[in-house]
């Protein structure tokens, strides 16, 4: 009964994960497609110089107010508001958004990748194979291990950017931190640390894993 019992779990791991996708997905499209509308009024108010203080443009302006304050506390906006010539708010919004869009997709990805490899973990021991199983959870672990650190990269990166997640980005970059100093070569690879570590944990070290514990 208990060998059904974790046979099913594994089954119902994988259930889990295509029912999550559709869900994720479908919520970050809505939120972002309901976002771009907000912004997309926002500067069509802007543009007929519609009284600002008026009930209408108050209640359009209102949930986006705190994301184009952040955009314009963000290190790249008066460098681009100066080659522009206008106010590019709105535009690095809609560049957040799509980055962002990547991003949160990435993310989940990388959860539900720890999902079903928990569920073959499950399932091979389950089956009665212990060192696969062993094997599985090896490889789950470590593949956690990685996305959470490129998680913490990710985050920072859009602080960088957007200043958007002040206070998670300076966690993130206190845990991150220690791994930088390791990837910081000198030389013309001055000032790359950032992007050497996210080259060498997506591109490399996630493969290898991959590799080595679930398929070989």
């Amino acid at each position: 009964m208990n060998l059904f019992l974790l046979a099913s779990a594994g089954e119902t791991i994988r259930a889990l994960v295509v029912s999550l996708q559709w869900i994720i997905s479908l919520a970050i499209n809505a939120t972002i497609a309901v976002v771009v509308v907000l912004l997309l009024a926002r500067w069509i108010i802007d543009a007929l110089n519609i009284n600002p203080f008026g009930r209408i443009s108050y209640y359009i302006r209102k949930p986006t107010n705190e994301m184009v304050y952040r955009v314009r506390s963000s290190q790249i906006y008066l460098p681009l508001k100066r080659a522009f010539g206008f106010d590019p708010a709105v535009i690095m919004i809609l560049v957040a958004l799509a980055i962002l869009w990547v991003v949160a997709n990435g993310v989940f990805g990388d959860l539900f990748t720890v999902m079903l490899g928990s569920g073959q973990t499950i399932d091979a021991f389950a089956a009665g194979r212990p060192l696969l199983g062993a094997r599985y959870l090896i490889g789950t672990i470590l593949l956690a291990v990685i996305f959470f650190l490129l998680a913490l990269m990710t985050i920072v990166f859009v602080n960088w950017v957007f200043g958007l997640l002040d206070n998670t980005a300076y966690w993130a970059l206190d845990r991150i931190g220690p791994l930088l100093r390791i990837f910081e070569f000198g030389g013309i690879f001055a000032g790359w640390s950032f992007l050497i570590l996210w080259i060498v944990l997506r591109w490399f070290a996630a493969p290898a894993v991959t590799w080595v514990f679930f398929q070989a």
